[in-house]
């Protein structure tokens, strides 16, 4: 049976056209960078159509998110916008393009991504446009052209006035005040107008229909194997999709995969516990891949079994239960393969040193003892409370957050706050005061207390506006 299909759209089609053209597809909203990757994980789909994707306000998707899912069998076309973009640039790596834009992309013919780049509306409202993309003003300008409403040298230099303007104030009518100022006879401007109103071109939305439309015609199966692309990793892709992609709680609340592991740090007891034995098996397991022979498919048999006894399941559900807990077949076979030589290790080595550890790693020991799901739902929930809090934003110094935070939890505060969040992976003194901030504000919402006046602390030398490294932000 095929899986179903998705479609990241936004302003390039309304998303009721989107449905009268494949009403069992599903439609999210336009994709930014790990929205692939969120998708493949949450939803296990036959097909992505990407038409439409943010890139001002969050960074763009990521070509090998593209890559990734087309690894593991999912067709994925690309039109109109982002789709576009992405797909003249990954067509190599078996991508399909669609539509006119994406020729004109694909041949060289046009270059610029500001294109395609328009300013819309909220998902409220459907993400209706409230610019005009300098595609579909050229198209429509050349289409009054070719009605001889225009003369191909007043084309020319009206195109010319549009793309001088930046992309957010970029729209069709702008070019009769143009038609205006370079002289054009009042008659012509007239003409100009009524053909605007009665025959504006969007060369986004056709393409957009033309993608849904071979969407939805595809072959039900998966990807050819001969024609899946090989996924090269690098450090940050890695760190991309082990940090920002975003999973869902069981009550469907969004959580990024860093916000979870820093949510565990915070709140279980045994979180530097854990630390230290991620930081051992992450030196064990790089020490050995990188000195003894290659692992052996009877120690990888052996390891599946290992981590399935962990997670109660039998080996031959290894792969369901990890997807279940947000993970890609490409990570179990690392996990797998990872398990292999730190069993290896356990008969080599007595010791190991410390390693520098990463997202993926510490959720694999959460996955492994049964919390992973609890710590998702936990983590999604007190970011879902602490965003519309006030207590949030209450800047009242470090000290006092860190005393406010104990006093409401198990956790307790460090003798040595640096090394606590050296050795937690909180990157800074900001980046731990936001997500303690968070905690609080959750607690003190959830318990109806009064705001801090910061003016009765005393404050600490912090820079409040500093924001955490990851892409997402805080």
């Amino acid at each position: 049976m095929r899986s179903r299909d998705l479609i990241f759209l936004g302003p390039s089609l309304s998303h009721e056209d989107a449905r009268e053209i494949y009403p069992e597809a599903m439609i999210l909203p336009p994709a930014a960078m790990g929205d692939i990757l969120s998708a493949v994980r949450r939803f296990n789909p036959h097909a992505i159509a990407l038409v439409d994707g943010s890139f001002f306000q969050t960074m763009a998707t990521y070509h090998k998110e593209l890559i990734e899912a087309m690894s593991l069998g999912i067709w994925v076309i690309g039109s109109s916008s982002m789709g576009a973009l992405r797909a003249a640039e990954c067509s190599e790596f078996g991508m399909i393009g669609v539509g006119q834009i994406y020729e004109a992309f694909a041949t060289g013919e046009l270059e610029d991504d500001d294109e395609v780049a328009i300013s819309h509306l909220s998902v409220e409202y459907d993400y209706m446009p409230v610019t005009d993309a300098m595609v579909d003003i050229r198209a429509t300008l050349g289409a009054a052209r070719d009605q001889n409403i225009i003369s191909d040298g007043q084309y020319v230099r009206l195109c010319e006035l549009q793309k001088n303007r930046w992309f957010m104030e970029r729209h069709l009518l702008n070019s009769l005040t143009d038609a205006q100022e370079i002289g054009i006879e009042k008659e012509t401007t007239d003409a100009l107008m009524t053909f605007f109103r009665e025959f504006k071109v969007s060369v986004k939305a056709n393409d957009a229909r033309l993608a849904i439309s071979r969407l939805r015609d595809l072959p039900e199966g998966p990807m050819p194997l001969l024609d899946r692309p090989k996924l090269a990793l690098s450090s940050v892709y890695v760190a991309t999709s082990a940090r920002d992609v975003v999973v869902h709680s069981d009550l469907d609340d969004p959580i990024t995969f860093d916000k979870i592991r820093r949510f565990v740090t915070l709140t279980e007891r045994n979180s530097e516990t854990i630390w230290r034995q991620v930081r051992e098996r992450t030196a064990l397991y790089k020490l050995m891949a990188a000195y003894s022979p290659a692992i052996l498919d009877v120690e990888l048999e052996q390891a599946r079994n290992s981590i399935a006894a962990d997670l109660g399941v039998p080996s031959t559900e290894l792969d369901s239960a990890c997807y279940a807990l947000d993970m890609t077949p490409s990570q179990v076979s690392d996990w797998v393969t990872e398990e292999a030589y730190v069993l290896r290790a356990a008969k080599w080595v007595k010791s190991a040193g410390v390693y520098s550890l990463h997202t993926t790693e510490f959720l694999n020991q959460i996955r492994r003892t049964g919390g992973y799901r609890d710590a998702k739902r936990g983590a999604a929930f007190q970011e879902f409370v602490a965003a519309s809090s006030a207590h949030k934003h209450s800047k009242i110094g470090l000290k006092a957050a860190m005393a406010v935070y104990q006093q409401m939890s198990e956790w307790h505060e460090p003798s040595d706050l640096d090394e606590y969040i050296d050795k937690s992976n909180f990157g800074s003194r900001a980046e731990f005061y936001e997500r303690l901030m968070t905690a609080v504000a959750t607690s003190m919402d959830l318990f109806d207390m009064n705001l801090i006046d910061p003016n009765l602390v005393a404050n600490d030398e912090l820079d409040h506006f500093l924001t955490p490294k990851t892409s997402r932000g805080g």
